[in-house]
């Protein structure tokens, strides 16, 4: 039986509090078929996901302390697209679902509030409702998928879970990183560029450069934001925030939040804005903090605030208060963010049905999203800035080193800008 409410897991009490303009914490699933998408299908197979993953089906409620998650009724309706990238799902979570599936030609959209869960979760939510969507209007049997848990194991709080109560991490004094700015939409709308290419030519350059594909591409990025960047920003650390799927390191079914950020700094003006150089940097930073040893630490550090008795007893709006400056004053502590969420495994039967799939995230500066499917890597950028001069350099190293990349964009040209 499933519980009535549930509270939020480590990760997931920030975001109620930290909703700012673009920066709504909604990220979207895309899944591109061969052939238009037939609405009373998704929506039949929406409602049998729902009851595998039941644990979505729930509302956000304030408490006296902190946010939670009540068990719900409410049955998500499918329709077409109707509003812009990872907009805002609601003004009022307690009277609606924190997930939305919607449909646009050939293409349906998971959009979720990371409240829910992370890219692992809304990965095997998405895959399991694209094989139930498949096999009704295939009619064949739905095939099995890799992920299975019960659900208990999906409600696990592995950050609970793993928290040793060591005080052996240290908050390292944050430094105030080069940032990208130019002129924004005004009504706070998100640009969407996406590259797809062929995963195993960007493999293949990645290991010419000894290095595996995140960290090639993390490169590439650093790469081409340098090369936009003014002189004064560039004394300053370019500061990359890489998101870590702890699941690899610690054993989990969670379908809840369970990840960790790095910062990845590099020094343009002191390590030289060369791709072999940036590479190197990036390859040796990544191979001494990702271990099981660091992220254990890192974990404990994340998890020590909400573990502090008096923390436990602030009260909700005061802590909405400070988690809010203490966000806003962490965005300057970055300057992009680089997402490999990996790669969309699904059964041998539907693969003549699918395209491809893509990923993107709301965000108030420049978040690069990379997943994976066959032989297609698709990269996308959002971001609320008004330029792609960031982008347009990003693909343009790849399209010189060989890889053919086909670009989609939704570029919002005739909106106003601030």
């Amino acid at each position: 039986m499933r519980r009535e409410w549930e509270k939020l897991d480590n990760a997931a009490k920030i975001y109620p509090s930290t909703q700012i303009k673009t920066d709504t914490h909604v990220f979207r699933y895309c899944c591109e078929l061969y052939d238009d998408i037939d609405q009373d299908i998704l929506q039949a197979a929406l409602e049998d996901t729902l009851e595998l993953y039941d644990i979505f089906q729930v509302t956000l409620k304030r408490g006296v302390f902190w946010y939670y998650l009540e068990d719900s009724d409410i049955i998500p309706i499918v329709r077409e697209e109707h509003s812009h990238v990872c907009a805002k799902l609601s003004d009022n979570y307690e009277k609606s679902l924190l997930l939305e599936v919607t449909y646009f030609g050939k293409r349906i959209n998971l959009e979720m509030f990371h409240v829910l869960t992370d890219g692992t979760g809304a990965m095997n939510f998405l895959r399991t409702l694209v094989i139930k969507y498949l096999s009704i209007k295939m009619e064949v049997d739905e095939a099995t998928l890799d992920y299975d848990a019960s659900q208990n194991q999906m409600l696990d709080d592995s950050y609970g879970k793993y928290y040793s109560g060591s005080k052996d991490w240290k908050r390292e004094k944050a430094k105030a990183a080069c940032q990208i700015t130019g002129a924004k939409y005004s009504d706070n709308r998100l640009r969407a560029i996406t590259g797809r290419m062929s995963t195993a030519k960007v493999l293949e350059k990645a290991h010419e450069y000894g290095s595996t594909l995140t960290v090639y591409l993390a490169a590439c990025l650093t790469y081409a934001i340098g090369d936009v960047l003014n002189v004064r920003e560039k004394k300053k650390p370019l500061i990359l925030n890489l998101p870590v799927n702890l699941r690899k390191y610690f054993p989990s079914e969670s379908i809840r939040n369970f990840f960790a950020t790095l910062f990845i700094p590099y020094n343009l003006t002191g390590n030289g804005e060369t791709l072999d150089n940036i590479t190197a940097a990036i390859k040796d930073q990544l191979e001494k903090n990702v271990t099981e040893e660091n992220l254990a630490k890192i974990l404990d550090g994340l998890s020590a605030a909400e573990n502090n008795p008096i923390a436990k007893i602030v009260p909700l709006r005061i802590k909405d208060f400070f988690l809010r400056r203490f966000y806003i004053r962490n965005l300057k502590n970055y300057t992009a963010t680089c997402s490999n969420v990996g790669i969309f495994n699904i059964p041998e039967i539907y693969k003549d049905h699918i395209r491809s799939f893509d990923v993107m995230i709301g965000t108030s500066k420049l978040h690069m999203c990379i997943c994976s499917y066959l032989d297609t890597l698709s990269i996308t950028f959002t971001t609320p800035f008004r330029s792609s001069d960031v982008e347009r350099q990003f693909f343009r190293l790849l399209t010189f080193a060989g890889i053919e990349v086909e670009i989609i964009a939704n570029e919002p040209s005739n909106q106003e800008v601030s």
